[in-house]
Order: C-alpha cells, then sequence, then structure tokens
C-alpha cells in the first residue's frame, strides 16, 4: 500500500487518538490478526520475549499492563511522516517526559501489520 502524507497523517493521528481515548480491545481493532510489535517496552516488561511481541492475545496482555505501569502514557503527535507502507509517529506524553518514534507497517486495509517503537 503506498501512502500519501493525508491518509498517513489520518492513520497516524487515529492510532494515538484510538489509544488515548478507548479500550484496549479497541486499540486492537487497529491491527492485523499476526501484528508483531518490537518495543523497548516490551523488552523490559516481559524479558524472555527479547522486544518483540506477536500474538493479539499477548499484545491485548502486555497493553494493559502499559496502562497500569505507566498511567501518564497519553499522547499528543508531533510530527507524521511517510515511506512506501509505512506510518512514522513521532510523539510524546503531554509533559514531554517521554518521546517516542513508531513506525506503522499498514495493509490494504489500513490495519497495522507489525509496530516499532523507540523510545528517545
Amino acid at each position: 500500500m503506498a501512502l500519501n502524507q493525508i491518509s498517513a497523517e489520518r492513520i497516524g493521528n487515529h492510532w494515538i487518538e484510538v489509544w488515548n481515548t478507548q479500550s484496549v480491545d479497541q486499540y486492537l481493532e487497529l491491527y492485523t490478526s499476526d501484528v508483531v510489535l518490537v518495543s523497548s517496552k516490551a523488552l523490559r516488561l516481559f524479558p524472555d520475549s527479547k522486544g518483540r511481541l506477536s500474538n493479539k492475545t499477548v499484545l491485548k496482555t502486555y497493553w494493559e499492563l502499559v496502562r497500569i505501569k505507566f498511567p501518564e502514557f497519553v499522547f499528543k503527535v508531533t510530527r507524521i511522516s511517510h515511506f512506501e507502507n509505512k506510518v512514522l509517529v513521532f510523539y510524546s506524553t503531554m509533559d514531554d517526559s517521554t518521546k517516542a518514534i513508531a513506525i506503522l507497517t499498514v495493509e490494504e486495509n489500513e490495519l497495522i501489520s507489525k509496530v516499532e517503537v523507540s523510545y528517545v
């Protein structure tokens, strides 16, 4: 799927909005059934994962734990870019204490098949 800036901004802003305002179950609806997550937070919370999680059941457990352990993780977008089928979302917590970059790999149906998050 080739993205343009308008579709990238729509997908990226929606991704943050759903995280901030919806349930984990609704957040999971943004992803394909075989989604893969790569994140240093995943490594920290699930050391055996080596920072790589897949399977929506595992991701649901992970994201519910993230919401409990990091309640300040309500985000604002600082910039969105794109390349081919990837949306790059630059974002931070509302108080700017945590900054991150997410690379969302987007399929034709606009579901996310891979998300790679780096905290900076």
